[in-house]
Parts: structure tokens; sequence; C-alpha cells
């Protein structure tokens, strides 16, 4: 086990499970746990026997997304650091989808805006039956940019538009049926043993094979997660947080909450 401030790593036989661990927030994302995700996945890449990794939320949710709070200060402090805050949002993401590991998300209770990345970054997503999702970043003035290459390349644009544009509260079994979601569980023991039966499958292939197509499959993606899209998807939402309509917003949900 590796222990972290805001992640917990837990280390199987040839899987590890991150656990964000921030569940006062419902696991939202700001700059501590960011930084601890990237270097959690970075220590194990570098472990051979390690073929999976599972990400699981401590407490009620699995992930609100980005911390509203952070989002709001970081467009307050000036473009520069509030460029720095958002590209190190992408870099997290990016650090997920280019892993050689197969990845799996274990979701349970809410999952909204950022958390949705997690999903589009992975191989597998599973999730119990009582599960809500959200992309509701269009409310607060906000979009769901950094995400965006991720959740298209993994949904087809009419659902993923359909989603974003009404900003609506849905179902595992609605995320199912755009494909966001591979599997819905009864509850967390089905999940957990159905995410089991895949570290059992994917351990029987050639670990040399299953990182060539995980590359192929990235090459058949460049069209939508490439440098030059992230590098735009962070300018949109810098400038997003700065916006008025954005701050007035993020001030009223904040002061709501």
């Amino acid at each position: 086990m590796k222990s972290f401030e805001k992640i917990k790593v837990d280390l199987h036989n040839n899987y590890a499970t991150i656990w964000l661990s921030q569940p006062e927030i419902r696991n939202a994302l700001n700059p501590v746990i960011i930084k601890e995700l990237v270097k959690g996945f970075e220590w194990i890449e570098k472990k051979d026997e390690i073929r999976v990794i599972v990400i699981r939320g401590n407490g009620g949710s699995f992930c609100a997304g980005a911390d509203i709070n952070w989002m709001k200060k970081s467009g307050e402090q000036g473009y520069r650091k509030n460029y720095a805050d958002s590209n190190m949002l992408a870099n997290c993401f990016k650090t997920i989808y280019h892993s050689k590991k197969v990845v799996i998300n274990l979701v349970h209770g809410h999952a909204f805006g950022g958390a949705l990345g997690f999903l589009g970054a992975s191989d597998f997503n599973l999730a119990t039956k009582d599960t809500k999702f959200g992309l509701t970043e269009l409310r607060l003035g906000l979009v769901p940019s950094v995400i965006a290459p991720y959740l298209h390349a993994r949904v087809r644009p009419v659902d993923i538009r359909y989603q974003i544009f009404t900003g609506k509260v849905f179902s595992a079994s609605e995320a199912q049926n755009i494909g966001l979601i591979d599997y819905v569980c009864e509850d967390i023991n089905e999940m957990k043993a159905k995410v089991n039966e895949l570290v059992q499958g994917i351990c029987s292939v050639s670990p040399v094979a299953l990182a060539e197509e995980k590359e192929l499959l990235r090459y058949f993606n460049r069209n939508l997660i490439n440098s030059k899209n992230i590098k735009k998807t962070v300018k949109l939402i810098t400038d997003m947080k700065m916006s008025e309509d954005a701050n007035v917003r993020m001030s009223k949900f904040i002061e709501k909450r």
C-alpha cells in the first residue's frame, strides 16, 4: 500500500486500486488530489506485475467532478495561474488515457462533471444501478472541455451533446445505453465480483499484445485525442472560468449549497 494525502493506493497480486479519498467533498477534484493521481499512476506504471488499475471513490460518491470553489478561485487568479490549473486537470486525464495498464472505474453514488473524464479516459466502467450521472457545467457558465475529447471518443456525438446541452441528471441505465458505462451492477458487491472476473481475463492475455492493442486504439482515436485538441480545451476552460457569467453562476451555486 502507498498512501498520499487525498488518495490511497492498494496493491494486490496483479492489480492496484486507487481510492479517491476526500469523501467530505464527495471526492471532488482539486490541485492536491489531481497531482496525487498523476503521481500514483506514474508509480504504478513502473510495476510490471500490475496489469490493471481500478479507480474507486471512498464514501458515498465516486466523484463530484471539479471542486467548484477551486474552479471559481482559479478564474480569479489571473490568466497564467488559471491556465496552469486547467492544464493540470487535462494532464491528469491524459495520464490515465496513456496508461499501459487496463484502467477500470467502479462508480457509485454520484459521477458529475469532470468525474466523467475518468470514464472517457479509461478502458472499462462499472456502476451500481443507483448511481447518478450529470454533465452540469453549462449551468455554471462553464464547459466540459478538457474531458470532451475522451467522451467523444467513447460516446456518439448526438448522445453526449444531449447530456451536455440539457445538463440533466441521468441514471446508470441511461449511461449504459449511450456507452458511457459497460456494466450496471445491482450493488457494490456485484461490482467487485465483476471486476475480479475482468482482472482474471485480462491477466490471462499477453501483456505485450495488450500494450500494442491499447496503442492501436489510441491511434484510431488520434483525430479526437491529440496535443492540439487538448491545448484548445485547456484554453477554452481557462477563458470560461474568467467570464463574468461563470463567476456569477458559480457564486450562486456555492451560496445555495
